[in-house]
């Protein structure tokens, strides 16, 4: 099996399913209602259920990523949208002024929050797209199957570099929406993940982890829902030293002056 199919699919795909799903009852209800117009119904053409449902879409994936992810942004753009859905259906010609009025209103609140929000949204979605790489690139080589996740952090030996690289090189990853560093007294921790939000933990140990001692030692701590976005059980062991593999693979490229080659190798995993 390629790498490509052993993570499960992201919820961001569920939107585009979802809208083009949505055109199909359209036109199925507008032909719906043109049979009842024909047949002496009193009813509009408009395809005012397609609206509402299309409307509730919106409100409930915003409710889903936000247990998903824990960044309240989703359930309030989710609303915002969702509310705006509804009403562009009443904001037709032959409708009352009041009822457009508030569709244009809700419209400008829906930019203003993106404007707002906008380092959140786009991070989160640099952020995971980026972790959603990681797991790939490290799964690329993995077809051992076991008893699947564990608690235990994976020691993964040592990589030489100085304090001085290493701080150089956690910022890149950081700077390209790589990772979130933590720093402690003698380790950093940076933390990716394909599920909870990166700009809202506190804690590295929140998500997934790859631990850096200043010593050079690299310790790895997978999340539990992340290791379930597989859809194998993995061999556990194999995966934590396969991540590591990966993050020692691109300080050797940091510390080469390649770090092109780090973005190309992420955005190979596809």
């Amino acid at each position: 099996m390629s790498y490509r199919s052993k993570i499960k699919m992201s919820v961001g795909w569920i939107y585009p399913i979802g809208i083009a799903s949505s055109y199909v009852i359209a036109i199925i209800e507008w032909v719906i209602r043109d049979y009842l117009q024909k047949k002496g119904f009193d009813i509009g053409q408009m395809p005012y259920f397609t609206f509402l449902l299309v409307g509730l879409f919106f409100m409930v994936m915003g409710i889903l990523q936000w247990f998903r992810y824990r960044n309240w942004i989703y359930p309030v753009l989710g609303f915002l949208v969702g509310i705006a859905t509804i009403q562009a259906s009443f904001a037709m010609p032959g409708h009352f002024n009041i009822l457009k009025a508030t569709y244009f209103l809700n419209f400008f609140l829906i930019v203003l929050f993106v404007v707002v929000n906008w380092h959140s949204l786009y991070g989160q979605e640099r952020f995971e797209a980026n972790s959603r790489r990681l797991f790939r690139l490290a799964a690329e080589r993995l077809y051992e199957t076991s008893d699947g996740y564990t608690e235990r952090p994976y020691s993964a030996g040592k990589i030489g570099s100085t304090k001085d690289e290493l701080l150089g090189f956690v910022r890149f990853l950081h700077g390209n929406y790589i990772v979130r560093p933590f720093y402690l007294e003698d380790t950093i921790s940076i933390t990716f993940s394909m599920n909870t939000s990166l700009l809202v933990i506190h804690d590295p140990s929140e998500v997934s982890q790859v631990i850096l001692g200043h010593d050079g030692t690299v310790v790895v701590k997978i999340a539990e829902k992340d290791y379930r976005d597989y859809r194998e059980r993995l061999s556990f062991d194999q995966l934590c030293a396969s991540m590591a593999n990966v993050f020692i693979r691109f300080m050797d490229y940091y510390q080469k002056g390649l770090e092109s080659r780090i973005i190309s190798e992420l955005k190979s995993a596809r």
